[in-house]
């Protein structure tokens, strides 16, 4: 099984871990029938391998009729796809499948307004690893399909030095051997990307970056982040630049038309609003 479907069966049995009850009560047929996954307010889609691979494991027979696409802005009151199969299974996996394609959609529809409100192409806004547990790749590829674009996937990906990474490297050794540490680094890794995370302007004055791919400027307001750029200006620092900390729809637009590389929010995924979307079974 690939790591979608397990994931898909292991939401189908939280949901359903015996039977459901209610059809035992209520239904005496399985007929086929047919429902129709409904928009309830504009927004952008995406969830279309969640679906297929969601009705595919429950009933190979269940047959999706698509009319939409990821990434895709859709309408209230528009029919994004039509489900045929037995009542009995359309009924089972009704909540699994909304639930996951209401998170996904929520934050393709998320990015693509970050994006609107920042108004500035040569800005990429990018999300964190400020997922829901287990759903990173899904969440992740909502926020591509909303026009963002990803930040690291993993600890695996790159280095992404933190205030805590360098409390505890300074207490082995001293900030004096950070740049040897990043040169033998880079020398042995050298397609591996190394960012800094910069809290002062202390800071950004006295590390070193002749490694460095991205300097992180996190939590500076926009007076002290134009007085951070004119610093990284003077000193010819040839990192590119990244903002994060507390940015939100209303205040990313702010940073219109600074000398800034990228934009990373963790709103993209860690708070956002599903989009309403509805089964309606005919």
């Amino acid at each position: 099984m690939t790591n979608l479907q397990t994931q898909l069966a292991q939401a189908l049995q939280e949901d359903c871990p015996q039977s459901d009850i209610t059809v035992q009560c209520l239904l005496n047929t399985n007929n086929t029938t047919k429902a129709s996954l409904i928009c309830k307010e504009a927004g952008l889609f995406y969830g279309k391998e969640v679906i297929d691979t969601l009705w595919q494991h429950i009933n190979p027979n269940i047959n999706v009729s698509w009319f939409t696409n990821n990434g895709a802005p859709i309408t209230n009151g528009q029919t994004l796809c039509t489900i045929n199969g037995p009542a009995f299974d359309l009924l089972k996996g009704e909540r699994v499948m909304l639930n996951y394609c209401q998170r996904l959609s929520g934050i393709a529809t998320t990015t693509a307004a970050y994006i609107t409100a920042l108004n500035d192409p040569n800005i990429q806004v990018l999300d964190t690893r400020k997922t829901t547990p287990g759903l990173r790749d899904l969440e992740k590829k909502a926020v591509k399909a909303g026009g963002g674009h990803n930040h690291r996937f993993s600890l695996s990906d790159m280095v992404l030095i933190k205030e805590n990474h360098l409390s505890y490297f300074i207490q082995e050794s001293s900030l004096s051997n950070l740049q040897k540490q990043l040169a033998n680094f880079k020398q042995k890794n050298p397609a591996i990307p190394i960012e800094i995370e910069i809290e002062t302007l202390d800071q950004l004055q006295s590390y070193p970056f002749e490694h460095v791919d991205y300097i992180l400027l996190d939590n500076f307001e926009i007076p002290r982040l134009k007085e951070a750029l004119t610093i990284i200006k003077k000193q010819n620092i040839q990192s590119k630049i990244e903002v994060s900390g507390n940015i939100t729809l209303n205040s990313i637009g702010r940073y219109q038309g600074l000398p800034i590389h990228r934009i990373s929010a963790g709103a993209l995924t860690h708070s956002v609003k599903s989009l309403d979307l509805s089964l309606l079974i005919r």
